[in-house]
């Protein structure tokens, strides 16, 4: 696993939230952007892309067209593990050997929340690209969910319009 490289980079509001108590992400449309906030150098980056099934169904109601075809898909999901569809590989057990089983070298956690606090847990995220949109939602779902203390190092900051993109890299 040494040359695997996980990212989590995900937008949340200021204050920490990843979708609405409905988990809709639709108040990000609402934001001004300056570009793409980094995205496509970001995804430039990445072979494989790993998400939790909410987020995988997710992805249909926002877009007519799956955006990451051309990477390697692997969607954690207790009832669908050991099956595929025509865009993703279903997986489940433990993260550690999950990542010693594929041959993607970087890899971005797309989400949700339940997967992160799995990957948070096995201390499998080396990089932490948190792009903050200005908006208090009040209520929702939480990026963060630990039972454990993680240090990182701030890497870079960067203003893309109103958003706010944390670069941290886990120190650990």
């Amino acid at each position: 696993m040494a040359n695997k490289r996980v990212s989590l980079y995900i937008a949340a509001s200021l204050d920490g939230f990843i979708a609405d108590e409905l988990g809709s992400v639709e108040w990000l449309e609402s934001v001004d952007s300056d570009g793409d906030a980094g995205y496509q150098a970001f995804f430039d980056n990445v072979d494989t892309v790993v998400m939790g099934r909410t987020t995988y169904q997710q992805i249909f109601s926002l877009t007519d067209t799956f955006p990451y075809s051309k990477k390697d898909v692997y969607v954690f999901s207790n009832k669908k593990a050991g099956s595929a569809d025509e865009y993703a590989d279903f997986v489940s057990g433990n993260i550690n050997s999950w990542l010693n089983e594929i041959e993607g070298e970087s890899i971005w956690l797309v989400g949700g929340a339940e997967l992160v606090k799995q990957f948070l847990k096995e201390k499998a995220i080396d990089k932490f690209v948190i792009t903050i949109a200005p908006i208090i939602l009040g209520e929702g779902i939480p990026l963060f969910e630990s039972d454990h203390r993680h240090h990182l190092v701030l890497e870079d900051v960067k203003r893309f319009g109103q958003f706010a993109q944390l670069v941290y890299r886990n120190e650990e």
